[in-house]
């Protein structure tokens, strides 16, 4: 969910180095965050709002893809350290903040929380996608609801991406010259395209939760911007493109309602529709003031911290007061706060303070704060007396103990039988529904 800045100029907003700055991404950013929130709150309302990742995954690949181009190191050393230590400022002060409170308050509140706890471990290095990956973890089952950290997917899925993408970038540019770094991403773009679909009609996790099959989003998200740094002025003038902007941005939000059934379409919608509007969209243009304006520019400014503490604050409230109609106003408060302080408090005076000169050192202490916060978790995970837990027991208890029988059956790798388990045990209460809005 990386939050950057990337240029506009003139008519059509395209890369400067005069600013740094495009509202309009901004706006896209609270598009993407709203939706996923929405998604996770009441699946029925917004059905297909999960496409928010893939927003984000898209203007990743953009505004990466910027980061680098603006880079002037000539060493592939230099090259790659001036980038990681971008990244570990910009992403993982509040990563960890989250991630060690949220394990805390998983290990009060949960009566079994190893499966949150080690996902959260992997997550403070990037690999909790492929935890869950291994845990045959299917994202759009209610089981999947129990694990605190399950967001972090798409965060790890681009910290992949970011350890592959600079490298090729400066191969690229160093000795294949011209075109051939947009040639090498739309290649291994097609050939991820190709995996996602095959893999979300045989093994949808593997689609889902894989870098090699998002590969695809971010890379259309790279090649908006090297199309735009090469072809902008040709851009301005194509007249079929003008006041079109707003027609793409209702095609975005209409796929936001499309039914899972229809997931590689929908995606395929929202993917090609963010490209479209990053590369086309103009000031003058209707859809350009909606993103543009101060509400949309605030949430996407936090658009990060709502990421990180959305569903921490959601799955937590199904193991204890649930989520309905009564109690969602009151968790987004809490979202909305939390992120909030995240963002003043830890993310944004991170981002602009004063690290150590040295990039080797500025990386060392990412790491170092990262296996702090991991043993941490895994001090957390030895067996404690969960009092809290049982005072949630005791507030939702039908809820609960249904939350505990997904969480023990998650990892057997059978995530049909697990759910069909579930309600063949809770069905007849009308205990699973009380869970839901």
């Amino acid at each position: 969910m990386l939050k950057d800045n990337c240029s506009s100029e003139g008519k059509n907003h395209s890369i400067s180095k005069k600013s740094d700055f495009r509202p309009e991404i901004e706006g896209l950013r609270a598009l993407a965050v709203i939706a996923v929130i929405l998604n996770h709150f009441d699946k029925g309302f917004l059905p297909s709002g999960y496409l928010g990742v893939d927003i984000f995954f898209v203007i990743s690949g953009f505004v990466i893809t910027a980061s680098l181009s603006r880079s002037r190191e000539a060493g592939l050393a230099d090259f790659l350290k001036l980038f990681y230590v971008r990244r570990m400022k910009r992403l993982l002060p509040g990563l960890l903040l989250c991630v060690a409170i949220s394990s805390v308050l998983a290990s009060l509140l949960l009566s079994d929380p190893q499966l949150s706890l080690r996902t959260a471990v992997f997550s403070v290095f990037g690999f909790s996608n492929l935890y869950l990956l291994r845990q045959a973890t299917d994202y759009f089952a209610p089981s999947a609801e129990t694990n605190v950290f399950l967001h972090t997917w798409s965060l790890s899925v681009e910290e992949q991406f970011y350890f592959l993408f600079p490298l090729l970038f400066w191969l690229g540019n160093t000795y294949i010259k011209g075109r051939g770094t947009a040639l090498a991403v739309a290649a291994l773009s097609v050939i991820s395209l190709g995996a996602f679909i095959r893999f979300y009609t045989v093994y949808q996790p593997a689609a889902y939760f894989l870098m090699p099959t998002r590969w695809w989003e971010l890379g259309i998200g790279c090649l908006s911007f090297l199309a735009l740094e090469k072809f902008r002025d040709a851009f301005r003038h194509i007249e079929f493109l003008r006041n079109r902007s707003f027609f793409v941005l209702i095609l975005l939000i209409s796929s936001l309602w499309l039914p899972v059934s229809a997931a590689v379409i929908a995606t395929l919608i929202a993917v090609a529709s963010t490209a479209i509007l990053i590369a086309n969209i103009r000031v003058q243009d209707t859809s350009y003031k909606i993103l543009s304006h101060p509400i949309p520019q605030f949430i996407g400014a936090i658009s990060y911290s709502l990421y990180l503490w959305h569903w921490v604050v959601i799955s937590l409230g199904r193991w204890t007061t649930g989520v309905n109609a009564w109690t969602a106003p009151w968790q987004f408060a809490v979202i909305f706060l939390l992120a909030l302080g995240s963002y003043w408090l830890v993310e944004n005076p991170a981002r602009h303070s004063k690290w150590p000169q040295s990039r080797s050192r500025t990386i060392a202490y990412g790491f170092a704060a990262s296996a702090s916060v991991a043993i941490l978790i895994l001090c957390l995970a030895f067996p404690l007396k969960r009092p809290l837990a049982e005072i949630a027991h005791r507030v939702n208890p039908p809820a609960y103990a249904g939350l505990e029988i997904m969480q023990r059956s998650l990892p057997c790798h059978t995530p049909q039988r697990v759910e069909t388990a579930i309600q063949d045990c809770l069905l007849p209460e009308k205990a699973l529904r009380t869970t839901y809005m």
